[in-house]
């Protein structure tokens, strides 16, 4: 019986995930198929664990903390990936922080003898999981989000984290050698602020995790300053890796999804 998967979350239209994962089932000729499905629910966790028609599951904003909450076991407190066990049980998994590693080795692989200062703009589901991540492979992080309760949160949960209030954003690009821009602002349209590029060190990478579209606001001013940039499209197909992994035992090609993906955003 073919096995059906799904991205999860709010909204969904936008998401590349079919094109990837739908790829990498075609490549290793598996019975299986990847969709798309909107959740709208004022009780995300009955929702989720109700959604037993798919073997395995993605799960984007603003699902993730319920994806958790909804497992039987979750190796975080957000989650990404889910999966069904043969004993029916619901398994939680995060591919986003190790997903992010993935794609910052392969864009900027001297980035761990080079970056003592991460800065995270966003505090949500995507940033925990980098924030937790990156944590062990730097001297400091901080974390800056428009609401400032979010990133005290997280930053108290979190070794080596501190956080700022936004009007700090400026001080804390001049201080970091990373920056991870985590919130849809410069997504396809959002609105996107100033972002202070002209503070930054001379050797920052500036990353973002949006890849609708490619080259967002902050990338584009970044490379305009001869910064290093590292897109989103990477963490997405990384990420996806790893939860392909997770359903069906094998890494597939990364390569191969890069050139697919670029065709679609062409």
């Amino acid at each position: 019986m073919t096995r059906r998967y799904a991205l999860i979350g709010d909204p969904v239209d936008h998401s590349l995930s079919p094109v990837l994962q739908n790829g990498w089932i075609a490549d290793h000729a598996l019975d299986a198929t990847y969709e798309t499905m909107q959740l709208k629910s004022d009780d995300p966790v009955a929702a989720i664990r109700g959604l037993t028609q798919f073997a395995g599951m993605n799960v984007t904003v603003p699902y993730k903390d319920a994806a958790a909450r909804a497992a039987d076991r979750s190796e975080d407190a957000t989650a990404n990936v889910l999966r069904w066990e043969a004993d029916g049980s619901l398994s939680a998994f995060n591919t986003d922080g190790l997903g992010f590693l993935d794609s910052l080795d392969e864009a900027e692989p001297e980035w761990r003898e080079r970056v003592r200062c991460a800065l995270i703009v966003g505090a949500g589901g995507a940033a925990r999981g980098i924030v937790s991540a990156l944590s062990p492979h730097v001297e400091t992080l901080i974390v800056v989000n428009r609401t400032r309760a979010h990133a005290d949160a997280l930053a108290a949960a979190t070794p080596r984290a501190q956080s700022l209030d936004w009007t700090g954003l400026r001080r804390a690009f001049s201080e970091a050698d990373l920056i991870v821009q985590t919130t849809t602002l410069g997504m396809t349209g959002r609105t996107s602020p100033d972002w202070p590029v002209e503070a930054c060190k001379a050797q920052a990478i500036v990353a973002d995790i949006v890849y609708r579209p490619l080259e967002t606001p902050l990338l584009a001013a970044a490379r305009e300053k001869g910064l290093r940039t590292v897109d989103g499209l990477g963490m997405l197909i990384h990420q996806g890796a790893r939860a392909f992994e997770i359903w069906f035992g094998v890494r597939p090609s990364t390569v191969a999804a890069r050139t697919r993906l670029e065709a679609a955003l062409a």
